[in-house]
């Protein structure tokens, strides 16, 4: 199972659409922002330290400018950018997401059902989404998605464990698990939650 480090400032909010900078001036009237987009990519990142970003949908997007040596071919990102000209995109914020693929092995004696808040879970791509709020406070928190292979209908069950984290603060997250193999197909997923356990149909 994966570990997530999440975000030590408890008060942050992953999503980038709220941490868009707003400028005022001396008469504190607010400027007009560029148009920007939101969208999960893929790093592509070659010897010469060359990076470019992979969409689910395939399209390949270009930085003007050179971006941060941290991100690694394969990274995983949420990504704020304004389109230019030509695929070719000005960042106005990135962050990497945790990316792991699901388990065939393990059900059910590995998921843990620490409770969270979903926000969104979806597909896009080879990709399963998820957007969800849990109680944060310093420790790494563990996840993972597990396969019932005796089940009659494809289904996953999200196992999440705050390894006993002391009690914190709401914290928004986000995780995509590498679904190529069932990219046409549907399945479900539970997800155990401050509501009691949900079943979300994917697509």
């Amino acid at each position: 199972m994966k570990q997530i480090h999440l975000l030590k400032n408890k008060f942050t909010i992953l999503f980038l659409l709220i941490i868009i900078p707003f400028f005022f001036s001396c008469e504190k009237e607010m400027e007009r922002l560029d148009n920007f987009l939101v969208e999960f990519a893929i790093v592509l990142k070659t010897a010469s330290s060359t990076i470019s970003f992979k969409l689910d949908n395939g399209t390949i997007l270009i930085p003007e400018k050179s971006t941060t040596n941290e991100l690694e071919n394969g990274n995983r990102v949420l990504m704020n950018y304004t389109p230019l000209e030509n695929n070719t995109i000005q960042i106005n914020n990135i962050r990497k997401v945790f990316m792991e693929s699901y388990h065939d092995k393990g059900y059910p004696e590995k998921v843990i059902k620490d409770p969270i808040k979903v926000i969104s879970i979806w597909q896009s791509g080879k990709y399963l989404n998820m957007s969800f709020v849990v109680d944060y406070h310093s420790k790494t928190h563990t996840t993972g998605l597990f396969r019932d292979i005796e089940a009659e209908e494809t289904t996953f069950y999200f196992s999440y464990s705050r390894e006993e984290d002391p009690p914190g603060a709401p914290t928004q997250t986000y995780l995509s698990f590498n679904m190529e193999e069932l990219q046409d197909k549907n399945f479900t997923v539970i997800v155990n939650t401050y509501d009691g356990v949900r079943k979300f149909e994917v697509p």
